[in-house]
């Protein structure tokens, strides 16, 4: 890592063995079972939201929806529906 003097001293580079592209690589197969983890990977890094909890989880459920993880999306959205 790189630029200690600064606030984004603790985001991995994209050399670290801990940034995101080295530690999911692509699928060497192009099955369908795949293709979530293709398009993940074209995903940039968002800024880190400080929003309520129930806010964040509304939008994972969404998130998760677009990626095909249906089973997830409900499950997330039924406990996000349990809290309130």
């Amino acid at each position: 890592m790189e630029n200690s003097d600064s606030n984004t001293a603790n985001v991995p580079s994209n050399s670290d063995s801990l940034s995101l592209n080295n530690a999911i690589r692509p699928p060497s197969s192009k099955s369908n079972s795949d293709y979530w983890l293709r398009e993940f990977i074209k995903i940039n890094q968002c800024p880190q939201r400080e929003d309520a909890l129930e806010n964040q989880l509304k939008d994972l459920s969404l998130v998760a929806e677009k990626l095909g993880m249906y089973y997830a999306s409900h499950f997330i959205k039924n406990i996000n529906n349990t809290k309130k």
